[in-house]
């Protein structure tokens, strides 16, 4: 269980996605809700931004705002080789929508993608 709750933070931080961001804690929540409700995914403005704009005491339009700026300078800043590997093209190139991230980053976490070696590292099985 607490593997699984690490998962989100390790997986953002292999990309690297600096945790100084806004947008980082609002993906990392996103990521943990989407694990424990993986349906959540498909229907986000409905049941997950609700869920964030709750927790953080913040709108919609701002947590939207940060996100898309973390997920930008991911892209600018991060790790190429991991992000080409994820969303198949070449990174700094393009960043994805939010959707597009978040939905790359689930599937990762959802459908094996990654897992932990014996040693409790995060291991990566993209291929």
């Amino acid at each position: 269980m607490e593997k699984l709750a690490l998962a989100p933070a390790m997986l953002l931080q292999k990309i690297g996605m600096h945790p100084r961001y806004k947008g980082y804690a609002y993906v990392y929540h996103i990521l943990s809700i989407i694990q424990e409700h993986p349906e959540y995914l498909y229907n986000m403005r409905s049941l997950v931004y609700p869920k964030l704009t709750e927790r953080f005491q913040c709108l919609q339009a701002g947590i939207e705002r940060n996100i898309r700026f973390a997920v930008q300078r991911t892209f600018e800043r991060g790790d190429r080789q991991v992000l080409s590997r994820l969303f198949r093209a070449g990174a700094g190139e393009w960043p994805p929508t939010n959707t597009e991230f978040i939905a790359v980053l689930s599937q990762c976490l959802l459908y094996g993608y990654i897992g932990f070696n014996d040693g409790g590292e995060l291991k990566y099985v993209v291929r």
